[in-house]
């Protein structure tokens, strides 16, 4: 009860407080919480010899339980499909109440080929498209939820659409937060703009799609969905909250902050920084240069990404990236093939997969508190290898030029292969193995051969029928 009613106190001191969002991830925290205060008077009473069997958790409890897990998980399954219903669920007010009424919204304003556009949309979804004009093209509706007509009237005319310009900024303002009911009014619009223009959006919730826009471009909001589609220019998203967050060919650079679920960025020309916490995907493909993400527990720095880098269930796999590649995270499994250049990662808690592509590798060091470690490399790479676990066995592919020794509940391997870069493995609890790539080692992704088919042996030949003599 105190917990719920802070909460509730904290919401009316802060009203752009995401409550729902709060309760839908740490309502488990609860349920923890109740359990260990149970678990400490169940204890405090057997020490004093007051336990009895009805004194643990009362039927009752268990009902409280039940109920908390259902709508828990039913407030965490409807903040997922918010993006189906529309961002309707808020607790400022219940946009359930009252009949929904449409307003057209429209205007055109003269531009120029270069213009700076600024939109202010606090509610609402956003489409921009750029085109072949010199002009700025708004249309969409205006919705207002009310308990008559007349209301939504007074609403409409309290927030009168504007499309004005002042100095070289075109200005694009629905107006939504000028009534005290705002939060029951949306306005979903379609701009277009000449392709040459500089966006900058901003709002309070509804999703932002973009496409054909050569400037740069600028999205603040509390709670969007972003789609971005061949940009000229940067692109800067800063996000209190996302469901996705997809940029495509994008010629700048691109930088990400807030947090949210999923991530999609892919064809950069320029470098990319995600900073937040995300707890869906992210997938990163064909960065032209450096990409960056700092996250709570995980911190990543590449130099390129020719192919694909993705997070995804506690893993991290990349194939065709450059180096070098420093790697720092709490609990990770990581799988690397196909990479260039020097490799640095240290994990607290995961596997640790690393196969290099050709025998065009730079300096690794892998690190791992608890997990396994697997290196791959050609039969004719050359290195200097120094291998070791404290609790854990050493396989060995590469034979006698590689040392290995026993030590207690571990052991390491080192030596020199032909000369070349230096790789340090290092496991606290786990296996270390080296393989060549053209051994016996097959992954799960690589097909089976045919089981070749025994031959049939060849019938016997058949015994010879006797002639028979006619009989006159």
């Amino acid at each position: 009860m105190i917990v719920i009613g802070l909460l509730f106190l904290l919401r009316n001191f802060i009203p752009g407080l995401q409550l729902l969002d709060l309760v839908s991830q740490y309502w488990p925290y609860g349920l923890i919480a109740w359990g260990m205060l149970r678990l400490v008077e169940v204890l405090v009473w057997n020490q004093k010899g007051q336990l009895t069997a009805r004194q643990g958790v009362t039927g009752g409890e268990w009902v409280m339980v039940v109920f908390i897990c259902l709508v828990g998980s039913s407030i965490f399954w409807g903040i997922k499909q918010r993006n189906v219903w529309g961002n309707r669920i808020s607790l400022g007010a219940w946009e359930l109440m009252g009949e929904a009424y449409d307003y057209p919204v429209n205007g055109t304003l003269a531009a120029g080929k270069t213009p700076r556009i600024l939109i202010d949309n606090a509610r609402g979804n956003t489409r921009i498209t750029g085109i072949e004009s010199e002009e700025v093209r708004v249309t969409g509706t205006k919705t207002i939820r009310a308990m008559s007509r007349e209301d939504a009237d007074r609403d409409d005319k309290r927030s009168d659409f504007q499309l004005v310009k002042e100095g070289d900024t075109i200005i694009v303002r629905t107006n939504l937060d000028r009534v005290s009911s705002g939060p029951q009014m949306r306005a979903n619009l379609e701009i277009q703009v000449p392709k040459g223009a500089r966006v900058e959006t901003k709002g309070r919730y509804g999703d932002i799609d973009l496409e054909n826009v050569g400037g740069d471009v600028e999205i603040s909001s509390e709670n969007a969905g972003v789609r971005l589609n061949n940009v000229g220019g940067n692109v800067r998203a800063d996000l209190r909250r996302s469901d996705i967050i997809r940029a495509t060919n994008v010629k700048g650079n691109v930088e990400v902050k807030g947090r949210g679920d999923d991530v999609e960025i892919e064809s950069i020309g320029g470098t990319v920084s995600v900073n937040g916490s995300y707890s869906g995907d992210l997938t990163f493909r064909q960065i032209a240069r450096q990409l960056r993400f700092e996250g709570p527990s995980t911190n990543l720095r590449v130099e390129k990404v020719a192919g694909t880098l993705r997070f995804a269930g506690g893993a991290m796999t990349g194939s065709d990236v450059t180096g070098p590649l420093v790697l720092r995270a709490k609990s990770k499994d990581v799988e690397l093939s196909g990479f260039t250049d020097t490799i640095d990662v240290d994990v607290e808690r995961g596997d640790i997969t690393l196969r290099p592509s050709g025998t065009a590798f730079g300096k690794m060091e892998a690190k791992t508190n608890a997990g396994e470690i697997e290196l791959i490399l050609p039969t004719a790479a050359r290195f200097e290898l120094a291998a070791k676990t404290r609790r854990g066995e050493i396989e060995n592919d590469y034979g006698s030029p590689l040392l290995k020794k026993s030590e207690e509940r571990g052991g390491t391997l080192s030596g020199n292969v032909g000369g070349g870069p230096r790789l340090q493995l290092e496991t606290d609890r786990g296996e270390i193995r080296v393989r060549k790539s053209d051994d016996r080692f097959v992954t799960s992704d690589t097909p089976k051969p045919a089981e070749a088919i025994p031959a049939v042996p060849p019938a016997p030949p058949m015994p010879p029928i006797p002639l028979q003599r006619s009989v006159q």
